[in-house]
């Protein structure tokens, strides 16, 4: 398993979303295949959802679910063995244990190690506790492992055999009553993944502003010919309008890359960002389409920090003759 999630706090399942399908979205490697997403429900009852492929849009989580206050995940690529809950396993009023690598490995009298943890939440054990004297009896075990008990505290860690790769990363946030924490291996990105995972659940946990930001075309929006490659949010991260100076987007009729890597972000007359991922979609000559039924496509930018003061892009970068 490559990726693994949990979070505590209001809006916890939204956390966990925005952290996998940030590493999808960042990330080379084996990722937006198989997902199991999990959150004790208002009655600290264990609830699952589960896909093979797609990715964690494929799971179309529930609004109440992305509001959930105890919420983790698991992914990887496709196509893992069955019943796919085994790599995040939960019990109810206890708590949930996610992972990378392969924390359902067998440990003593075949018990999985991730059920080993569960149980140990289970006889009274916080979740550090829980990971650490299980990992510590199987040094050599293949597998990292996030515990998360009812109460929302969360404990990590990585088998020895796991800290010998050089290919991991995770990274973890506490505030208040927000937390969230990510252990990956295996997913490779230009700058620091782990941290702008975090940046991205923990916008969503405590609505404070972080360098790393998911933005989303809902709608249909024009394209204008322009000599720089903008784009333009609303406060909440919708996309408005798109600013290219590639004049055969202007006129594309196709599946194209709509937003291009490093475009500037304006929000408010301010140049707020840069694009981080590129957004490849539909479009129709002088327009960028989102198709009909499908979920809002996302693309991440990098906030620049101290941004200046509102400053609207110059008139005189405006080319004339673009859609408007």
């Amino acid at each position: 398993m490559t990726i693994g999630v949990a979070a505590s706090g209001q809006k916890a399942g939204a956390a966990v979303r925005a952290a996998v399908l940030g590493a999808e979205l960042l990330g080379r490697g084996a990722i937006g295949g198989f997902v199991v997403f999990a959150i004790l429900d208002e009655n600290r009852r264990v609830r699952h959802r589960v896909t093979q492929r797609g990715g964690i849009e494929a799971l179309n989580l529930p609004e109440t679910w992305l509001a959930a206050q105890s919420a983790a995940a698991i992914s990887s690529g496709p196509d893992r063995p069955e019943p796919l809950e085994q790599f995040l396993p939960g019990l109810d009023n206890i708590g949930l244990v996610t992972g990378h690598r392969l924390p359902n490995t067998p440990g003593v009298n075949d018990i999985p190690l991730n059920q080993a943890v569960l149980a140990r939440l289970a006889a009274g054990q916080t979740p550090q506790e829980a990971i650490t004297a299980v990992l510590c009896e199987f040094p050599e075990a293949d597998a990292g492992m996030i515990a998360m008990n009812a109460c929302g505290e969360i404990g990590t860690g990585n088998s020895a055999r796991v800290m010998r790769r050089s290919d991991c990363g995770g990274a973890e946030r506490t505030s208040g009553g927000s937390s969230v924490a990510l252990l990956h291996n295996s997913i490779f990105s230009q700058g620091p993944l782990a941290e702008r995972l975090i940046d991205l659940a923990w916008s969503c946990l405590t609505g404070e502003s972080t360098d790393t930001r998911l933005l989303y075309l809902h709608d249909t929006v024009p394209i204008h010919l322009s000599t720089n490659d903008r784009v333009h949010v609303k406060d909440d991260g919708t996309i408005t309008a798109v600013e290219s100076a590639n004049l055969r987007l202007q006129s594309a009729n196709r599946r194209t890359t709509g937003i291009y890597l490093g475009s500037e972000i304006w929000q408010s007359g301010r140049l707020i960002g840069r694009a981080i991922t590129e957004l490849f979609t539909e479009t129709s000559p002088g327009w960028l389409c989102k198709p009909p039924g499908s979920p809002p496509l996302p693309l991440v930018i990098e906030a620049f920090r101290n941004a200046g003061k509102a400053a609207h892009p110059p008139q005189s970068q405006a080319i004339k003759g673009g859609s408007h």
